[in-house]
């Protein structure tokens, strides 16, 4: 790969793929263009794809949710619970229908993503369980080695990453920090990482290999509240944002 070549969360394909499967553009903090005049950008420069059409940061969270994926569809699709569309009409003189619970959506969603078949509605949870299994067998550096196969991993991402907030289930074992650089080597780098085993405490660690960093949860937590606070705010900024744009984009 060629220096200049970026992370798949950069390109212009994605303004093709829908709002709510796009992925933030990964962007090397403070890092900016020459011609950037804008006081407020934290960084414009993107992230370099070291692995096929993704950085680093991408990479590691597929890897990691490849790990986890097959057991999240299992755990989509063993809760029934139907769910009716926001703001729909219903005419409850209408014969009543069974309608497709909304966690298998999001367990279809996520097979397709993959490429592969959705689990069929008939399927018991001992099928559905070897379908998600079969579905994570994945040459990684194969699939994120074409433009269209990175594209649907950070598709992937994006998907898994709604379903555990929606859906909660396994623990990521490294989760990153974003917005808050390594006291130690300055990078932004930094990663959650959850328990190795039982009585294990929680860890933040540094993404960077030579640096070495890590600290105990509860100590670096107590030390950067500040930083939360403002992430929160603007999580609920960027949130608010991206409702925005969605409503301009529906037809009138």
């Amino acid at each position: 790969m060629s220096d200049d070549h970026v992370c798949i969360t950069n390109h212009e394909s994605m303004g093709a793929v829908p709002r709510r499967d796009r992925p933030f553009p990964c962007r090397r903090r403070d890092q900016h263009y020459a011609s950037c005049e804008n006081d407020r950008c934290r960084g414009c420069v993107p992230r370099s794809a070291t692995h096929g059409y993704l950085c680093p940061v991408c990479y590691r969270r597929l890897v990691d949710a490849l790990g986890r994926l097959a057991w999240l569809i299992a755990h989509l699709r063993s809760i029934e619970k139907p769910a009716q569309a926001i703001g729909e009409r219903v005419d409850t003189s209408m014969e009543k229908s069974i309608l497709m619970p909304d966690p298998w959506i999001a367990a279809d969603e996520l097979m397709v993503s993959l490429g592969a078949r959705v689990i069929p509605s008939t399927a018991s949870i001992d099928e559905a369980i070897r379908l998600a299994h079969d579905a994570v067998v994945i040459d990684v550096d194969h699939w994120v080695a074409t433009l269209e196969g990175a594209t649907n991993a950070v598709i992937l991402l994006k998907r898994m990453d709604v379903a555990l907030k929606r859906w909660p289930d396994s623990e990521a074992q490294f989760r990153a920090i974003p917005y808050v650089r390594c006291p130690n080597c300055g990078h932004p780098h930094l990663w959650r990482a959850a328990p190795e085993r039982a009585g294990d405490d929680l860890r933040v660690v540094c993404g960077t290999p030579e640096c070495g960093y890590q600290l105990g949860w509860e100590a670096w937590a107590e030390q950067y509240a500040p930083a939360f606070v403002y992430l929160e705010a603007d999580m609920k900024r960027r949130e608010k944002l991206a409702a925005r744009e969605e409503k301009r984009a529906q037809p009138q």
